[in-house]
């Protein structure tokens, strides 16, 4: 890595970019407790139906799906923070509403399933034109680094704090912690409003220009808009949502880069949808375990987050996103072949950090290739693949484990997806590694 690369990554990010941070905090304590709170209503409204349960999560999951490629048209239409603002200044407006509902004793599932897509509709918009804000503030070789403390807070707010303080908040009442999720989303709305007042007019929104942090000479591909979209309704959004996609597919490593998401996501899902039956079944362990388990891997998690900066420094250029592959699939080899509770433990930990860095190294490179007037859509299409190939594993995962649990028994069964995930993740390391890390030598410049 060169000096002035080295430089960069070690900078100071700024206190805009910290009140950014800020912001991304609170809305993610938000949704952490949010994760607690929203399913344990469900299940005092239906305490016998598992299906009305299940369809609130669905609800919640499902304009993923559905609307993250309007919500990449409208990041890219609109100013970004004003879109941020208005996003979490809704969600406030209907915890508001539906703690009024709660205690009142007016609420019921089909109403709850409603709040949870209204939710997370708006989750879609903020998350989507957060990701795509970060290149404004930060250097662009800093993006590692500023991408690391956004997940790695994301992590921290989420899963340490935010469940926490929701399972805390549900012994007070059930509405209480809804008013937390409003005083968590009014903070997050504070420090974005003081991001924006100090926000240059051309960052302030989409536009033909690189945010004002952008390193001259630093070889950012150029924006050539097709002129000042605005607010322009319904009209052109499906012309928008397809050049998009043809901006992704177009670009080799991004094309790159959502081929190996369609395989390796698809079968990291079929881990993670018999990953509680692995814990409670193969390793004997209760819910307290599978708790702990989770916690070492958001732990690594937090780590991979602030060290993958500092790898990509010392490993050679193009490789981060291959040793991750390489590194995490190996680990899933060992739990497969050796599921006792203290590796698999250590493989959670490590394993979540190469995650964390190859989803941080990702995303970074595809913020510094991708012309700024298009990247709100480009970052929408990478999101639906990679959350729609996840509903697909998730179902292949229960067929998997279910087809082979007549032959193998249900402990050995619930081993097959972490086998799976090992390798499909080498094998796109053996065939593809060399080509992938040439491409992100070629075009991650």
């Amino acid at each position: 890595m060169s000096d002035s690369t080295t430089r960069a990554s070690t900078a100071p990010l700024g206190g805009r970019f910290w009140a950014f941070w800020s912001a991304s905090l609170a809305s993610n304590l938000s949704d952490g407790v949010a994760m607690i709170a929203v399913p344990w209503l469900a299940s005092s409204l239906a305490p016998d139906n598992a299906a009305l349960v299940a369809a609130v999560a669905t609800a919640g999951r499902l304009p993923w799906l559905l609307l993250a490629l309007p919500a990449g048209v409208l990041a890219d239409r609109v100013p970004r923070f004003t879109l941020m603002v208005s996003a979490n200044a809704l969600r406030v407006l209907l915890w508001a509403l539906l703690a009024l509902l709660v205690f009142s004793g007016w609420a019921s599932v089909p109403l709850l399933a409603a709040f949870a897509f209204c939710f997370g509709a708006l989750e879609v918009c903020y998350d989507t034109a957060a990701e795509t804000t970060v290149p404004a503030l930060v250097p662009r070789r800093a993006l590692e680094r500023a991408n690391g403390h956004i997940r790695s807070g994301a992590v921290v707010a989420q899963e340490f704090a935010g469940r926490p303080l929701g399972g805390f908040a549900l012994a007070l009442g059930l509405f209480v912690p809804f008013l937390l999720n409003i005083a968590a989303l009014l903070v997050s709305v504070a420090a974005l409003l003081r991001v924006r007042a100090t926000a240059p007019a051309r960052d302030s929104g989409p536009g033909p220009a690189r945010d004002s942090a952008s390193e001259p000479g630093s070889g950012s591909p150029p924006s050539v808009p097709r002129g000042l979209r605005g607010l322009r309704g319904l009209r052109g959004v499906w012309e928008d949502v397809v050049e998009g996609v043809r901006a992704l597919w177009s670009q080799p490593l991004l094309r790159a880069v959502a081929v190996v998401a369609v395989f390796v996501n698809t079968a990291y899902a079929t881990l993670l949808s018999t990953q509680v039956l692995f814990v409670r079944d193969t390793l004997g362990l209760d819910s307290a375990g599978f708790g702990l388990l989770m916690a070492f891997a958001a732990v690594g998690s937090v780590v991979g987050g602030q060290l993958v900066s500092r790898l990509r420094s010392v490993l050679p250029h193009g490789t981060l996103p291959v040793v991750c592959l390489a590194g995490s699939g190996l680990l899933y080899a060992v739990v497969a072949l050796f599921p006792s509770t203290p590796v698999v433990a250590a493989a959670y930990f490590l394993s979540g950090g190469l995650v964390m860095g190859y989803g941080v190294a990702m995303t970074s490179v595809r913020q510094r290739v991708t012309p700024d007037h298009v990247l709100g859509r480009v970052n929408a299409a990478m999101r639906t693949v990679s959350w729609g190939m996840s509903a697909v594993g998730m179902a292949a995962g229960g067929v998997l484990v279910s087809s082979l649990t007549s032959a193998l028994g249900q402990s050995d069964a619930l081993r097959a997806p972490y086998a799976l995930v090992s390798a499909v993740s080498l094998a796109v390391v053996v065939c593809f590694g060399r080509r992938f890390a040439g491409l992100v030598r070629e075009h991650d410049v």
